[in-house]
């Protein structure tokens, strides 16, 4: 999956400065009273509180926690005498951003943690109102020990899309610490004090489903002891569009890595509105050719301050890192492992696989012609530097290889391509962890048949390798992953890639698997009538030495728990520590069954639709629950190239979940993909 290419809708521009606007939020804390008052504008409201140690959720916590759990209990009442209407119909209060806020939790001026408290407790305040629950109950998350949270987001991602929390708030950088032990039960001040996170109970959870929740989920070293100094990361190519770079701004923010911009003049990064992204943005010449790596250098020296890894995002650019990252002494693997990981032929050529590399449609007729070298129709047609799925098509015959050939966009991918053998397998994403070569995470997920998978052309046009669905975790045979793990494995270091984030796509070839229709009229994996007479094998197909596109790396952090981006980054800076904490999934790999589902744009012309995801979610609010993530791609008016050109678009993207089958995942997908409208003229 490619992280550059296709059109998409501008990102989250920061809203205009409102707080003299807003009414003043004043929350005191009694811990002699055991109430919690807020005064919001004119409005009084109160909160009683009981605080405890649940010995039951704390039994489910991994013996060498990091944490320890109190219960807040919350009930609300409403004691201004002249007022008595319900405070979620307060239009002050739903468009409050929290200005002067002030709470004895917090020590000092009005600052980041004093908002994430009040908002907290005032969020609180009003879901119990809304829900007209009564009680309602909080969980603060303390350390046990001096550190800092591993991330300050961790507990964001690792709790996300729990079945029995919500309201999910950050509070890292704690301003006190608790002594005393659980035997002494400390005031709710010092408690959210020393607090680094904070949620809410779902309605009827019971505690021995939160009590599994936690142990589940935080199974992974969330405190660091060791100082976090500054550093500064280089970015080389920040994405094409917001979307594509918001990942990577929030990890160095929570890893609090200061971010250094290189981009063409004009980028959107260079814009005001996302100064908060990057410490600095420089413009440089992004052309590929042998000065771009002087060019780099020139625009870190004009940053003047020290830089302590670099990074790319970009295929063809990650080789470029890599020679910069060496000059300056930084953390990189030898660039000749970047190089054959960017070229398409050398990949295959260092897989042992029937390939040629080819710059003309005579030669690529005279290769198919002469059958040779095991190069036999069905034959992949790719750019050598292509990226994503852009150009790669598949050829039964020589007009279809004439059509592939000429399909290519050689000012896009250069005029070099690659005509190999196609295996017939069923297809992973696989992404890899390594610190120094020992695999610490692996994960596959399986890409279901796109259009090139097919024989026959569809309207006279080549089949291409646009993605339409990808499903997580795979539901390849066990002996078959572990085939693909091994090899996948052996071949990152054959290259001499040691440590880093790897997204590759392969086959496996002989699969025991393949993909058909089953009675109840869905495609998925299932057993072959006939199996093959070889064993099963790994089949490579290109080597990422990057992380997925957002679509994908969304879907592993919701599923997995495990963020891709903070990853790319502690190995930028040569942090083994952190990635490896970074990298370990839930206890139970996955929470839930996920599939990304691919919206494509099956022809060029003019977008005349508005934002589909949102239309579809309004329109279809019972499947809102098994969507966790959704985002337009395209905005009416938007131009979309014809896809025969080899460019491809995608309209959208949602992550639809279930914990229920994969059965019932396929069907709610399809559903989804069945009830997105949109117009193309």
């Amino acid at each position: 999956m490619h992280t550059e290419g296709g059109s998409a809708r501008e990102g989250h521009v920061p809203a205009p400065d409102t707080r003299d606007n807003d009414p003043q939020v004043d929350l005191r804390i009694d811990d002699a009273q055991r109430q919690i008052r807020a005064n919001i504008g004119p409005d009084h409201y109160c909160l009683s509180f009981r605080l405890d140690v649940d010995e039951k959720l704390m039994a489910g916590l991994p013996g060498d926690s990091d944490l320890d759990v109190y219960q807040m209990a919350l009930n609300c009442d409403h004691y201004d005498s002249t007022q008595h209407h319900d405070l979620s119909s307060l239009e002050d209060f739903n468009r409050m951003k929290l200005s002067s806020c002030h709470t004895v939790a917090a020590a000092g001026p009005h600052n980041a943690r004093t908002e994430a408290v009040t908002s907290f407790l005032i969020g609180s305040l009003k879901h119990s109102l809304k829900c007209h629950r009564g009680d309602v109950t909080a969980l603060l998350f303390v350390p046990n020990k001096p550190g800092r949270l591993v991330r300050s987001d961790i507990l964001e991602i690792r709790l996300a899309d729990c079945p029995v929390l919500e309201n999910i708030t950050t509070l890292d950088s704690p301003e006190a610490t608790l002594t005393g032990g659980r035997g002494t039960l400390p005031p709710l001040s010092k408690v959210l004090a020393a607090s680094v996170g904070a949620c809410l109970l779902s309605k009827d959870a019971e505690r021995d489903a939160v009590s599994r929740e936690l142990s589940n989920r935080l199974s992974l070293p969330v405190l660091q002891d060791r100082p976090r100094t500054s550093r500064t990361v280089v970015v080389l190519g920040y994405g094409r569009n917001p979307s594509a770079g918001a990942g990577v701004f929030m990890a160095a923010r929570a890893l609090e890595i200061n971010i250094l911009a290189l981009d063409r003049p004009g980028h959107w990064l260079s814009k005001p509105e996302y100064a908060a992204w990057r410490d600095e943005f420089i413009p440089i010449d992004r052309t590929l050719d042998a000065g771009l790596p002087d060019r780099i250098l020139a625009a870190i020296g004009k940053y003047g301050k020290p830089v302590h890894g670099i990074v790319s995002y970009f295929d063809p650019l990650l080789p470029v890192a890599a020679v910069v990252a060496g000059r300056l002494g930084l953390p990189t693997a030898p660039v000749s492992a970047y190089e054959v990981a960017a070229d398409k032929f050398k990949t295959s050529e260092a897989e042992g696989h029937p390939a040629r590399r080819l710059s003309s449609l005579q030669e690529a007729l005279a290769v198919a012609r002469s059958g040779r070298d095991g190069i036999g129709y069905p034959l992949i047609i790719k750019p050598c530097s292509g990226w994503g799925s852009e150009g790669v098509f598949r050829a039964e015959d020589e007009s279809d290889l004439v059509q592939a050939v000429t399909s290519i966009d050689s000012d896009r991918h250069g005029k070099s391509f690659v005509v190999e053998k196609y295996c017939d397998g069923p297809e992973v994403d696989a992404n890899l962890v390594l610190c120094d070569g020992e695999l610490v995470f692996f994960e596959a997920s399986d890409e279901f048949p796109k259009d090139g998978d097919g024989a026959a052309r569809r309207n006279g046009q080549a089949q291409n390798f646009l993605e339409v669905a990808n499903i997580l975790p795979s539901a390849l045979p066990a002996s078959e992953l572990e085939t693909l793990k091994r090899s996948l494995h052996k071949s990152l270091l054959h290259l001499g890639f040691t440590s880093g984030f790897f997204h590759l796509e392969a086959r496996v070839e002989n699969s025991r698997v393949a993909y058909a229709v089953g009675e109840d009229g869905l495609v998925d994996l299932r057993e072959r009538e006939q199996r093959a007479a070889l064993d099963p094998s790994a089949w490579l197909i290109e080597i990422n030495a990057r992380p997925p596109g957002q679509q994908a790396a969304w879907a592993s952090r919701r599923t997995y728990g495990v963020d891709f981006w903070g990853l790319s980054l502690a190995f930028a800076l040569g942090d083994g520590a952190t990635a490896r904490a970074l990298a370990v999934p839930f206890r139970s790999n996955s929470q839930y069954w996920c599939q990304i589902v691919f919206i494509p744009a099956l022809r060029g012309g003019m977008f005349q639709s508005g934002d589909v995801c949102q239309e579809l979610l309004q329109r279809r609010p019972d499947l809102a629950g098994n969507i966790s993530q959704s985002l337009c791609l395209l905005r009416k008016g938007d131009h979309v190239p014809e896809p025969s050109r080899g460019v491809f678009t995608w309209v959208s993207y949602y992550l639809v979940f279930s914990r229920t089958s994969r059965r019932h995942l396929l069907e709610v997908a399809e559903e989804v993909r069945r009830e997105t409208r949109f117009v193309i003229l």
